[in-house]
């Protein structure tokens, strides 16, 4: 079992590729322009277009702030707090915010990688199965230990080669479960 501790303060924060907000990179497999998969906190401020990542399966997560809605070729999808939507990232989409919110991002490369994310609300303890890939625990609030290595808010862990990484703690957390696809 590998482990990588990224401290919040350490994240990196660059700007999108319409240059219209800015994004924290938490973890990436490959580099911004070549990525298997990668994971960003997305601070968005206005109303406005998405950026397009043409071959690439988006997640999006709302992890802070209400009224955010993705307007898709198919319709309008508003976004509940915590709760994942999946979409093509070569789409045309944009969003509709009526204040500040910020989402949690997971794009994988179509055809390379696949992966889901899930918010949980931890008190105490609990056991994360992250399967044949990597999983990447971001403490969201509060705090937590993974493999006995303590996070606090905006904290970023990746595990990679466990059976099971067991989770210690209060607050709420997003698990990125990452797997080659195939």
């Amino acid at each position: 079992m590998t482990t990588t501790i990224t401290r919040a303060a350490d994240l990196p924060r660059i700007p999108w590729r319409n240059g219209q907000g800015l994004t924290t990179e938490l973890a990436m497999s490959g580099s911004s322009d070549d990525f298997a998969w990668r994971v960003s906190l997305a601070d968005v401020t206005q109303s406005g277009a998405f950026s397009l990542f043409p071959g690439v399966d988006r997640t999006i997560v709302l992890v802070e702030g209400e009224g955010m809605a993705l307007h898709l070729p198919d319709g309008v999808h508003p976004l509940e707090r915590d709760v994942p939507f999946a979409f093509d990232g070569g789409l045309v989409v944009s969003c509709t915010v009526e204040r500040p919110t910020q989402d949690l991002n997971l794009m994988t490369r179509r055809g390379t990688t696949t992966g889901t994310i899930e918010v949980l609300d931890l008190d105490g303890t609990a056991d994360v199965v992250p399967g044949t890939g990597s999983v990447v625990v971001v403490v969201l609030d509060g705090s937590c230990s993974v493999g006995g290595e303590r996070l606090g808010t905006g904290d970023v862990a990746v595990v990679t080669g466990a059976d099971a990484t067991r989770l210690d703690g209060a607050g709420r957390v997003a698990l990125v479960r990452i797997a080659q696809a195939g």
